[in-house]
C-alpha cells in the first residue's frame, strides 16, 4: 500500500495520550504515544535492538524501559541507557522519532522525513476550541481503506439514504450542489431549499415544524482531513446567521485495509445544554458506527471480487467533489514518489 508520507495525519485525540504509553498503527507504523512533563511524544513502537514494542515497557526515571533487555530511550528516541556490556549506546541504538504538533485538541503527526515536516500545512481545526462553540465527538476504527471513508464523506448526499431516519428531508431533490477547487483543498457545497426540518433538525429546534433551510459544505484538505459545515435556520434567515455545526471528519490510514476516523461536532447553540450533548452523540453513534460504518466496511470486503471481474464504478453527478478528491491524492502521490 502506497501512502502519502510527507503529509501531516491525526495520531490521536489530544486527550486520549497521557503519561502512560500508548500503541497505535499510523500508516502500517506501530507508533508509541505518551507525555513527556506534557509534551506529546511519537516514537516507532519497536525496539531496535530485537523490535519488541516499547509499549509493553515501561516509564523509569522519565525515560521509556524496554521490557525485554532494558534499554532505555528519551523523548528524542535516543538511547540513554544500555544496562549490558561496557553500556555503550551506539546510534544504532536509537529509535525512530515523529514529528508532532498538539494544535485544535488534536495530536498532528508527520510520518515522512522529518526536515519537511512544517506545522504551517497543518489544516485550520479551530472551531473544536473556540469559546463560543462546544464539541462533542471521539475517535473509532473502521475496516475500509481510507479511502472507501473519504469517497463517503465528501458525498454528504448519501444522508438522504443511509441516515434516512435522522437526516431524510423533502428539500433533497431539489439541492443545488457547487464544487470548488483550490491549492491544497476541494470544497463540496449543498444549499438545500425550504422544506419542512429532518427529524433531527426539528428535535435541535426544540420541536418546530416550521419550513427551515439547510446548508451542508465540506472542506477536503491534503490528506484525509475534512471539515463539514452543517447549518439550519427558520426560512428566511441568512446563512450566516444560522445555527450550525462544523464537523470535524479526520481519516488516518492504520493499514491498506483499516482506518482511523476521529470525528467531532462543534456548535454554536445551546452550548450549556447537556440534553444538546447526548442528542449529537446518539446522532454520531447512529449514523457513524451503526450507518456509516457498515458500509465502508461491506464496500471494502466487496473490494477483491472488483478487482477481480476488473470493474469500473459507475458515475453519479453527486460523485464531483469525491472524484476530485481523489485526483488530487493520486497528484500528491506521484509528486512524491518523483
Amino acid at each position: 500500500m502506497s501512502y502519502v508520507l510527507n503529509a501531516w495525519y491525526v495520531a490521536a485525540l489530544a486527550d486520549e495520550v497521557t503519561p502512560a504509553l500508548m500503541s497505535r498503527t499510523i500508516l502500517d507504523n506501530p507508533t508509541l504515544l505518551y507525555r513527556e512533563n506534557g509534551r506529546c511524544v511519537a516514537l516507532l513502537d519497536l525496539c531496535p535492538h530485537r523490535f519488541a514494542p516499547l509499549s509493553m515497557g515501561m516509564i523509569k526515571d522519565g525515560n521509556v524501559q524496554c521490557p525485554y533487555h532494558g534499554l532505555e530511550f528519551d523523548g528524542t528516541g535516543r538511547c540513554v541507557h544500555n544496562p549490558h556490556g561496557n553500556g555503550a549506546t551506539p546510534s544504532a541504538l536509537n529509535v525512530r522519532a515523529f514529528p508532532v504538533v498538539e494544535r485544535d485538541g488534536l495530536l498532528w503527526i508527520w510520518p515522512g522525513a522529518a526536515a519537511h515536516a512544517d506545522a504551517s500545512k497543518i489544516p485550520d481545526y479551530g472551531c473544536r476550541v473556540e469559546p463560543e462553540r462546544r464539541t462533542v465527538g471521539g475517535h473509532t476504527t473502521v475496516d475500509c481503506n481510507f479511502r472507501v471513508l473519504v469517497d463517503n464523506l465528501m458525498d454528504l448526499g448519501h444522508a438522504q439514504y443511509v441516515h434516512r431516519a435522522n437526516a431524510q428531508t423533502d428539500a433533497f431533490h431539489g439541492v443545488k450542489r457547487e464544487v470548488k477547487v483550490e491549492t491544497g483543498a476541494v470544497h463540496n457545497l449543498m444549499t438545500f431549499p425550504s422544506a419542512a426540518p429532518s427529524p433531527l433538525v426539528q428535535k435541535l429546534l426544540g420541536g418546530t415544524n416550521q419550513p427551515v433551510e439547510q446548508w451542508t459544505d465540506i472542506r477536503w484538505t491534503p490528506v484525509s482531513a475534512m471539515l463539514n459545515f452543517i447549518g439550519f435556520a427558520v426560512t428566511g434567515t441568512p446563512k450566516a446567521a444560522s445555527l450550525n455545526s462544523m464537523g470535524t471528519h479526520i481519516v488516518t490510514p492504520e493499514t491498506a485495509t483499516s482506518c482511523h476516523y476521529f470525528f467531532g461536532a462543534s456548535r454554536n447553540f445551546a452550548l450549556e445544554d447537556s440534553a444538546v450533548d447526548d442528542t449529537f452523540r446518539a446522532w454520531q453513534k447512529q449514523a457513524l458506527m451503526a450507518e456509516d460504518k457498515p458500509i465502508a466496511e461491506a464496500i471494502e470486503r466487496g473490494n477483491p471480487v472488483v478487482r477481480r471481474l476488473k470493474l469500473a464504478p459507475a458515475m453519479l453527478a453527486c460523485d464531483e467533489a469525491a472524484v476530485r478528491v481523489n485526483r488530487e491524492i493520486d497528484k500528491l502521490l506521484l509528486a512524491e514518489a518523483a
